[in-house]
């Protein structure tokens, strides 16, 4: 692939068009000192996206023709990139100051093997810091998890560490990769549909020696869950999505026993976690993952 620009943004789209906009209005309105292009994925929607971002004569537009996932229409904007760095950003972000030079500027002093880096998000204020990075989940951490949505435990999601420091892995809200580190490992696993995408690829990095790091610098609001809906993060099909993406994590992580074991204890505890829904469509969908072995 022939490089003819700094970075490219990638945002998928999956009705969403109004959020799109506003997050392609902030590239722009912010970035200066970098060569960079914005790569527009829709996923089919419905809302009248294509008519509008079509339209943008500032963005590379890309229809899926389906709806693909974020892990592959992320893979398929990366098809029509050029840039010497990737950088991935959700619909529902928002620059608040030249974030793309600043990634850039960092990236060109780090040693190669820095495989990807991220900032601190920011929630709707601007102020508080979001979720932005997290430790590899284990099997003890999952369960724990579970336990803490049926007893409906508040985990405290905040960052308070100063940056710059080493993580595990990046949320892929905002994640800014080396182009050569994708063309060796590729973005996204296409198994997965949504959720655990960053994880399973950051675990590979992890694995082969590269590094992921926060930086300071970037500001970016994520406004969570508006890109993929509001709500319960596990109800519905969005549910149903969390546990696949998180079996195939688990299946890459741990040998063949421990994934087995983990997923008929992970069985146990759905009743738990679907409790308080009102539809046991979601929970006996939901099982008949757990069976997939």
């Amino acid at each position: 692939m022939k490089t003819i620009m700094d970075v490219s943004v990638i945002i998928v789209n999956y009705n969403t068009c109004e959020l799109t906009r506003a997050c392609i209005d902030s590239i722009y309105s912010h970035t200066s000192g970098v060569e960079f292009e914005v790569i527009v994925v829709d996923n089919a929607s419905a809302d009248g996206s294509f008519e509008v971002l079509s339209q943008d004569r500032r963005i590379i537009f890309v229809e899926s023709g389906s709806i693909l996932g974020f892990g592959k229409a992320n893979n398929l904007g990366y098809k029509y990139s050029s840039g010497k760095y990737v950088f991935l950003l959700n619909s529902d972000t928002r620059l608040l100051n030249n974030a793309l030079y600043l990634f850039y500027e960092e990236m060109e002093k780090m040693p190669n093997n820095v495989a990807c880096i991220g900032s601190i998000l920011r929630a709707s204020d601007g102020i508080t810091p979001n979720g932005s990075y997290a430790l590899f989940p284990t099997i003890t951490t999952m369960l724990k998890f579970f336990a803490g949505y049926y007893f409906r435990l508040k985990f405290n999601r905040n960052n308070h560490i100063e940056p710059p420091f080493e993580v595990d892995y990046i949320t892929g809200a905002d994640l800014f990769i080396r182009q050569h580190v994708i063309e060796q490992f590729g973005i996204f696993d296409p198994d997965i549909f949504m959720y655990f995408e960053e994880t399973v690829k950051q675990l590979r990095y992890s694995r082969c020696g590269y590094k992921r790091l926060i930086i300071p610098g970037p500001e970016i609001v994520h406004l969570e869950c508006a890109s993929s809906g509001k709500g319960n993060a596990l109800s519905g099909v969005r549910a149903q999505m969390y546990f696949e993406g998180m079996m195939i994590y688990m299946r890459k992580r741990y040998s063949s026993g421990k994934y087995v074991l983990f997923r008929l204890i992970s069985l146990l505890y759905l009743p738990l976690v679907f409790v308080n829904e009102k539809s046991r469509k979601d929970l006996c969908a939901t099982s008949k993952l757990f069976f997939k072995i």
